[in-house]
């Protein structure tokens, strides 16, 4: 499944699922299938479908594994009686599929938890760096905010602190149940599903900017949250697609176009630290919730390095194979 969160024609943020070339209203739909599949009254249908499959993908989120059957059970429905340029409607009047064009695509998971970056995550982006990474099997990590995330075709905001600012593409890691002390083994269960993931970066500002004179100065860690942080500076998207979509997280290419121009190319099977032990790592003394968001480092190569350097007016495309195309544009 490709999940998704949207706004529709009267302005509602809603959560939806993409079947072919058509975005299907997912709270909309389950009202539908609870009255003609499941036999339920109109108007306890109606209740019924804003509790168990509301309008915000981190409420469904957070239902976890009731959550999870429900979703099954409508797409399922949706799948088996959607027809070609057929316009369906729920039993209370409300719109279920849209086409792709009518509506404004958001972040997946617009009021995201939590959003866990990792840093130096291949072996190239220590040599272009000129950074020692940590030791096998560990990795660094930092925060991002909630006022970081943005989703496709949305605007990165320049910002007045930096002017070398590069783009990353990394693969998100959607966390779909809650877990502490998660072994490798049993990563992969508490994993909804895979994002694009766009972190940005003021470098400059972590590089240079340590506001102060020779060792008085700070090192450029303490400024990882002003470099990592401007608003606009992590996009997400397009859409959530499902784990059983993925058959192997670690074998994925990643692509980063600049106003057309291939800038990074790169695959997740070159992440010094995998999917797998981030989870183990992480979570060994931190609870991961639903909606939880990892993103697992910058990839890339030699030829094609994993910054892809943008100004204003520029359009980037992040894309990974099978998961899609998160693009946006920069402005001043």
């Amino acid at each position: 499944m490709k999940l998704g969160s949207f706004r529709n024609h009267s302005g509602d943020t809603r959560i939806g699922v993409k079947l072919d070339e058509q975005l299907v209203d997912l709270t909309a739909a389950f009202e539908k299938y609870l009255v003609e599949e499941c036999g339920v009254n109109r108007q306890f249908a109606l209740e019924a479908s804003d509790t168990r499959m509301p309008t915000s993908m981190l409420d469904l989120l957070r239902r976890e594994e009731e959550g999870w059957a429900d979703l099954s059970a409508v797409y399922s429905y949706i799948h088996n009686i959607m027809k070609k340029n057929q316009v369906l409607f729920s039993p209370s009047g409300d719109k279920i599929n849209y086409g792709l064009k009518e509506v404004r695509l958001l972040t997946p998971i617009p009021q995201m938890y939590r959003i866990f970056n990792i840093g130096v995550n291949s072996d190239v982006f220590a040599s272009m760096e000129k950074v020692t990474p940590p030791e096998k099997g560990y990795t660094c990590m930092f925060k991002k905010t909630r006022h970081c995330l943005i989703g496709p075709e949305d605007e990165v905001k320049w910002p007045i602190s930096a002017k070398e600012v590069p783009a990353e593409i990394e693969l998100g890691v959607i966390i779909g149940k809650t877990g502490k002390g998660i072994s490798q083994a049993d990563a992969l269960d508490y994993v909804l599903g895979y994002v694009v993931s766009n972190d940005i970066t003021a470098m400059d500002v972590l590089t240079k900017a340590h506001f102060g004179p020779g060792s008085e100065a700070l090192p450029a860690a303490y400024y990882i949250t002003l470099s990592k942080c401007p608003d606009t500076f992590e996009a997400v998207g397009p859409f959530i697609v499902t784990k059983d979509e993925i058959p192997d997280c670690q074998n994925i290419n990643g692509e980063v176009r600049v106003n057309g121009e291939p800038k990074i190319k790169g695959n997740t099977k070159d992440m010094r630290v995998e999917v797998r032990r981030l989870i183990e790592f992480l979570s060994a003394d931190m609870t991961f919730y639903p909606g939880d968001l990892i993103s697992s480092g910058g990839m890339g190569t030699e030829e094609y390095p994993p910054h892809a350097f943008l100004k204003p007016g520029d359009v980037v495309e992040a894309e990974l194979e099978n998961i899609g195309i998160l693009r946006n544009h920069v402005v001043a």
